[in-house]
């Protein structure tokens, strides 16, 4: 009789054991999927009552004892159940969260592409664009008095003469074309006799001192544009002429008056 309540002592333990072994094998056991979740927290909760009745009974019956073992086995089969559909929905979302890199690298790659292609075509419009600009070469600046004759004097100019030769270029846009010139005295001030004379360049409305229009075929062109100085105060030290064609710089001189 001692030896079958020691018996059954022992099994009580070892079922506890194997109930709190199933236990803790479904604390870690939790997935994205609500209703799997559900009844893993169900089926913990029916381990804990389990467990609770089996320490609050002083005296286990063999049948009692075959009942709970019978019961451990049913537990550990659908702990293997459940277990296995987590891992199937581990392995689901490994895939899912693989074909979702994969996306996110094709997307990045054709953002990248297009930002690419976006550049390349920008920088296609900038390389035409600067084709098409003239250059102006040969500059040659004189300063004239008042029978037209070169001075090298302040007091005795009359007008800027600017001769040049303007570039042969087949890309630039053929037809109607404005030269201007902008003639800054030594301390940067721009000549000029009115102060309606503006073009566009860079987006701004800036002081031109004189231009010359001419029809442009793409062949080198010799020109020479020049600006009336007599109702302007001259002083001495070095003028900066700057030639501008189609909204850009296309060349620009110095000449010193003494």
């Amino acid at each position: 009789m001692i030896e079958q309540i020691q018996q059954n002592a022992y099994e009580k333990d070892s079922l506890m054991n194997e109930l709190e072994d199933i236990y803790q094998s479904y604390e870690g056991l939790m997935t994205t999927n609500d209703s799997l979740n559900k009844k893993i927290i169900e089926q913990k909760q029916h381990i804990q009552d389990l467990m609770q009745q089996l320490r609050h009974t002083r005296n286990v019956d063999r049948a009692k004892i075959k009942q709970l073992k019978e019961e451990v086995k049913t537990l550990r089969k659908i702990l293997k159940s459940y277990i296995r559909q987590v891992d199937s929905l581990y392995e689901q979302n490994q895939i899912l969260l693989t074909e979702n890199r994969q996306i996110k690298h094709q997307y990045q790659q054709v953002v990248e592409e297009k930002e690419q292609l976006t550049q390349m075509a920008d920088s296609l419009k900038k390389t035409v664009k600067e084709a098409q600009y003239l250059t102006a070469y040969y500059i040659e600046v004189k300063a004239l008095n008042k029978r037209d004759k070169k001075t090298r004097r302040h007091r005795r100019t009359r007008k800027f003469e600017v001769c040049f030769t303007l570039s042969q270029n087949r890309v630039a846009p053929k037809g109607k074309k404005k030269i201007y010139l902008r003639i800054a005295k030594p301390d940067g001030e721009i000549l000029l006799n009115s102060k309606s004379q503006t073009f566009t360049f860079e987006g701004k409305e800036i002081y031109y001192s004189s231009y010359r229009e001419i029809d442009y075929d793409g062949n080198a062109q010799n020109l020479c544009i020049y600006y009336d100085a007599s109702s302007n105060k001259l002083v001495k030290g070095t003028y900066t002429v700057f030639i501008f064609a189609d909204g850009v710089l296309i060349g620009d001189k110095k000449i010193t008056l003494k």
